[in-house]
């Protein structure tokens, strides 16, 4: 299956833009997105911080993908 991965704030600098398409077997869940994305080294250490989400649902990583998901990555924000 394909889905798309959107990144938000730094995931979007380190990712290089703010969207990838990423292609998984017919069975995989959000860690499985995450695993592949961590092949990424820029990415690697960002993501374990991170929250997923598909559309406005927060998701845990053992949440099934369906073809066509967009998989928004979202790190942690801070601010003062």
């Amino acid at each position: 299956m394909q889905i798309t991965i959107q990144f938000w704030g730094i995931t979007a600098r380190l990712a290089g833009s703010t969207t990838r398409a990423l292609t998984l077997s017919d069975t995989a869940t959000i860690a499985d997105a995450v695993s592949a994305l961590s092949t990424d080294a820029a990415l690697a250490a960002e993501l374990p911080r991170c929250a997923y989400a598909i559309g406005a649902d927060l998701v845990p990583l053992h949440h099934p993908l369906n073809e066509g998901d967009e998989l928004s990555v979202l790190p942690p924000v801070s601010g003062g």
